[in-house]
């Protein structure tokens, strides 16, 4: 019998209600269809994240993991189907089976008990950096381009500054639009995984570590490094501060530490208004250090 956390469900019915309810429902038939179709064995109790569920399963062939997320409206699902099947195993965990059309994919099985957060913070960025550069492939054409992105957050954050009664000073969101608008015509076109963070990379035997759950776009690298620094900030302050952290990701990662900033600068101010949009009380005060450690950005 397919059982789904009480936790999982209950955040799921506060955040979609009736949508969530239903969803939920579903899980316990969809998994149990999934695994007749595929030939999989659940091995335990399903794990959970945010968004979807994760089961240890056992194939005809391997240990593997399912995993069946919360339907998505603008193809996060598909590019990350795309961007595993391009990736083929080197540096990211290897896509298996996929089922858009139910949300699920099958993947091999990593040590989900060992992410980058068990070792030290300098090993963890140059590990983190050296991903990102791997990962940085040719992107398909298809996929959304990070000057759109550049020009949605150059264009909103002055509205939004205004909304959440101006808690930035008007300095550094000027910078960030202007930052924003000059990187926007020149953004490139490798896949950028804009979400590698400490647990998102776990532990693998054919490869020391590979990254999971992508997020991905068409641009270039340097916007996938401003998480890096937000993750671990106590550490990267009490260790070298947060240049000293860009620059050594910058090192690993093979990147122009000009675009390291900048991105850095950008995403971090649009990520501080978006946590006070969500009634973050933890992150706008952390995104906040890291501007004031960056200073001026050119």
């Amino acid at each position: 019998m397919i059982a789904v956390p009480a936790a999982f469900a209950e955040r799921t019915i506060a955040r979609s209600g009736e949508a969530g309810r239903r969803w939920i429902a579903s899980l316990p038939g969809r998994v149990t269809e999934l695994c007749t179709a595929w030939g999989l064995e659940v091995e335990g109790p399903a794990m959970y994240g945010e968004w979807g569920l994760v089961f240890a399963v056992r194939g005809p062939d391997t240990p593997a993991v399912l995993k069946v997320t919360w339907p998505d409206e603008d193809g996060t699902l598909e590019r990350a189907v795309a961007a595993l099947t391009l990736w083929d195993g080197r540096g990211a965990v290897r896509l298996l089976r996929a089922d858009v059309g139910r949300q699920a994919l099958l993947l091999e099985r990593l040590d989900s008990a060992a992410d980058l957060s068990e070792i030290g913070v300098e090993e963890a960025l140059h590990v983190a950096g050296t991903l990102l550069r791997r990962l940085a492939i040719p992107a398909p054409a298809e996929f959304p381009s990070l000057g759109t992105v550049a020009r949605r957050i150059s264009s909103s954050l002055p509205r939004r500054w205004e909304q959440q009664g101006r808690p930035l000073p008007r300095y550094v969101i000027e910078q960030a639009v202007d930052l924003a608008s000059n990187l926007a015509p020149s953004v490139g076109n490798l896949l950028v995984n804009w979400d590698i963070h400490d647990g998102n990379v776990l532990r693998a035997e054919r490869e020391p570590w590979l990254v999971i759950d992508p997020q991905v776009l068409a641009g270039n690298p340097e916007y996938g490094v401003a998480q890096l620094v937000w993750w671990r900030l106590e550490e990267i302050e009490a260790h070298g501060g947060v240049n000293w952290a860009l620059d050594w990701i910058v090192d690993a990662a093979r990147l122009s530490a000009e675009l390291t900033h900048a991105w850095t600068y950008v995403r971090t101010v649009d990520y501080w208004l978006s946590g006070l949009e969500a009634g973050l009380t933890i992150d706008p005060p952390r995104c906040e250090r890291v501007i004031e450690a960056l200073g001026r950005v050119e």
